[in-house]
């Protein structure tokens, strides 16, 4: 009888906790996937924005490139003809990287959470009725006979 409600016991408790922490594991398994997704798409960004501003520094054709596109400039004598977007557009613009939320849990309804710790108080009663119902505690009288009989 002590192992049934032990084991009743254990079982309950593990119905409760196993599947919340199951699910609470994929939910930050998807964050931890999505923040590393995310951290790379801004590690290749500064990496392309480290390169742009060595070209802006160092590369006139880069410069003049910006200047066109960004600030619309021409030399004297040239006339600006639109065609859609400028040829050094994809050169000077910044990608957009996605920000990150880490993605909440969602939450449990009322009676799924009363449930649950009804199923949990269940448990520990389960657990703390096979031990103190199975519970045999030494008393003097039994201390002095085993006492008498190793003599």
């Amino acid at each position: 009888m002590f192992w049934l409600l032990l084991a009743t016991g254990l079982l309950l408790f593990a119905i409760v906790t196993i599947p919340e922490g199951a699910r609470r594991s994929r939910a930050l398994a998807q964050d931890l996937e999505r923040a590393r997704r995310i951290t790379a798409g801004l590690e290749s960004t500064n990496e392309m924005l480290t390169q742009r501003e060595r070209a802006l520094r160092g590369d006139p054709f880069f410069t003049e490139a910006v200047l066109r596109t960004k600030l619309k400039y021409t030399r004297p004598g040239e006339q600006e003809i639109r065609t859609g977007l400028p040829a050094g557009a994809a050169l000077v613009e910044t990608p957009i990287v996605a920000s990150f939320v880490p993605g909440g849990a969602e939450e449990k309804k009322l009676p799924t959470r009363v449930a649950d710790w009804a199923l949990f108080a269940a448990s520990v009663l389960l657990v703390a009725g096979a031990f103190i119902l199975f519970d045999h505690p030494s008393t003097t009288e039994s201390r002095f006979r085993a006492a008498g009989a190793r003599e």
